[in-house]
């Protein structure tokens, strides 16, 4: 019988990590610093983004709500950097030449988790103190709830002297120690003693770090222009107080101020409107639930990749080394292709002259199957692109809208909450996009589909279109004047990536980092929820695929127009 060893100890998990400032420099003539943190974690010998924090306006001693959440792995040396500037220019937050140095402190992980309540060191600007930042830390619960919140108050206290207050509300959790940390601040709502805030939620993770009975404390603020900001009245209650689920009963409490002297007289009502609690569904739920992963492929062919021929062409099969085609294929498309339960995957190639008349075709089974694209497994798709490859001639433009139609009639098979589904479109182009605003209309119309598209930038081409596609910062717009309805697109310039990466990096991790939250958008927007659990089968069988001989990527069955093309590559 084999001896048993206890399963080695998780030294990894999630934290939080939430920051503040103190008597940072002023460097607005007229008014305070408006800062922003960025934070950096160093990867190989690069320093890479993880995030930013809000701006808040007016404020030498800010107390961020944004949060960074990161993996903490005890055995490793993270190292983090914490970059504050004042913000010039609020249009263009992350263009940092249009911002204003205030300090930068560097540290480890370890540094912040070994030092107890919190970790506070002096920010340096040119090797001088310039004011001091303050990281606390949490480990990550997991707890799938959100609670939302819809608050208001009556009968607050004035505190402007021609005028009423411009009340904001803040909210923040206790900790260990008994200090408090901002999760929530709202907007100022203008001139009134009877603010009606707008509805916003909360993760309970960020809420209460999961403690339904942890206290939390309701500060209700007088905005002023100067950053100056007057306390009309706190008050205090956990999320089990207020949340009916949770059996709560608080409706409404009344604020005081502390500064005010001898007994403590109302200034003002919070009101509960509606506190619910709903739960969080992540991706994880939907997989063991049963939903359908399709992967689709595009695979670019046109003239503009350079001769196939050529060692300089994108296209260039070397003995000694795999191209970026393959390399992207074999990456990313490694990463999604046991989700695809049948592993049966549609590969299509664009932008390629056909035989036997040599037309261009903007999308083609790379089977050359008419009938049944699907190739089996990632050796199938690279078997049927080496294929392709030797039988085609290079030619163009790069349009996208015709292996974009045919991937949304794969997407249009109707969801429910029986049968969940959802499809993966992988486009490897060298990024020369020709048919920009038809592309643009079909994405459009694909976001309101079970859809993601990925595309993986080969070459050293400059990506502009694609960065436009990507839509993280202005959401796609079709000419009739239709928004995209979720963002569903996730560009990626492969050779950066790679050089990032190293030699042994996670290209696909970056690759598909968005493509949880698309699913969960998609299910949430259709009210579809995960199933219960399902036994799935523990094997599927994978052809790799041989000319004649069966699945993919060489049909046995009724052949297409062109199935077995033939002549040399022109």
């Amino acid at each position: 019988m084999a001896q048993s060893f206890p399963p080695p100890s998780d030294t990894s998990s999630k934290v939080e990590l939430s920051v503040s400032c103190s008597n940072l420099k002023d460097l607005d003539y007229f008014s305070k610093s408006d800062p922003v943190v960025f934070l950096y974690i160093k990867r190989q010998m690069d320093w890479v983004k993880l995030g930013r924090t809000e701006v808040i306006d007016n404020d030498l001693n800010p107390k961020f709500v944004t949060t960074f959440k990161i993996d903490y792995q005890f055995e490793e040396i993270q190292n983090l950097m914490f970059v504050v500037y004042d913000v010039d220019d609020k249009h263009h937050v992350e263009d940092l030449s249009k911002q204003e140095l205030l300090g930068t402190m560097e540290c480890t992980l370890a540094e912040i988790m070994a030092a107890g309540e919190h970790l506070t060191k002096s920010l340096r600007l040119k090797g001088t103190p310039s004011g001091k930042i303050t990281i606390q830390a949490e480990e990550v619960q997991d707890s799938k709830f959100i609670v939302h919140f819809e608050l208001s108050a009556t009968k607050l206290e004035k505190k402007d002297f021609f005028g009423k207050s411009d009340p904001y509300i803040e909210i923040a959790k206790a900790q260990e120690g008994g200090a408090f940390t901002v999760v929530y601040r709202s907007q100022h709502i203008m001139k009134t003693l009877s603010p009606r805030w707008p509805a916003f939620q909360l993760e309970i993770q960020k809420l209460c770090s999961g403690d339904w009975e942890r206290t939390l404390q309701f500060s209700v603020w007088d905005w002023n222009k100067s950053g100056n900001n007057e306390l009309i009245g706190i008050c205090s209650a956990s999320p089990k107080d207020i949340c009916p689920e949770r059996g709560g009963q608080i409706f409404n409490l009344d604020l005081t101020n502390p500064s005010h002297k001898g007994k403590k007289k109302s200034t003002g009502v919070l009101v509960f409107t509606s506190v619910r609690a709903t739960p969080v569904y992540s991706f994880v739920d939907y997989i063991r639930g049963g939903c359908q992963i399709s992967l689709i492929t595009a695979v670019d062919f046109t003239a503009s990749n350079g001769h196939p021929s050529q060692p300089s062409s994108l296209h260039y099969t070397s003995p000694y080394q795999e191209n970026e085609y393959v390399l992207a294929i074999r990456s990313v498309a490694s990463v999604l292709a046991p989700y695809d339960s049948d592993q049966m995957i549609p590969a299509f190639g664009f932008g390629a002259q056909l035989p036997p008349d040599w037309e261009v075709s903007h999308c083609f089974p790379l089977n050359f199957n008419y009938q049944n694209a699907d190739v089996s497994g990632v050796q199938g798709i690279l078997d049927a692109y080496q294929y392709t490859l030797h039988n085609v001639k290079l030619h163009g433009p790069t349009n996208f809208s015709s292996f974009l139609d045919r991937t949304m009639q794969y997407a249009s098979v109707q969801n429910t909450q029986q049968s969940q589904s959802y499809c993966i479109l992988l486009v490897i182009t060298d990024g020369e996009i020709t048919d920009m605003a038809d592309t643009v209309d079909r994405i459009v119309t694909a976001s309101k589909l079970p859809l993601s598209i990925v595309i993986v930038g080969v070459g050293g081409a400059e990506f502009k279109n694609m960065e436009i596609l990507d839509a993280d910062d202005t959401p796609l717009r079709s000419r009739n004047g239709q928004t995209m309805a979720r963002d569903i697109v996730q560009f990626v310039p492969f050779r950066e990536l790679m050089r990032k990466a190293g030699p042994n990096g996670c290209v696909a991790k970056e690759t598909l980092a968005e493509i949880p939250g698309q699913l969960m958008a998609f299910m949430k927007s259709n009210n579809i929820k995960p199933n219960p659990p399902v036994l799935r089968r523990s094997e599927t069988t994978v052809y790799s695929g041989q000319p004649g001989q069966g699945p993919a990527p060489y049909p046995s069955g009724p052949q297409g127009p062109a199935p077995y093309p033939s002549g040399p590559q022109g």
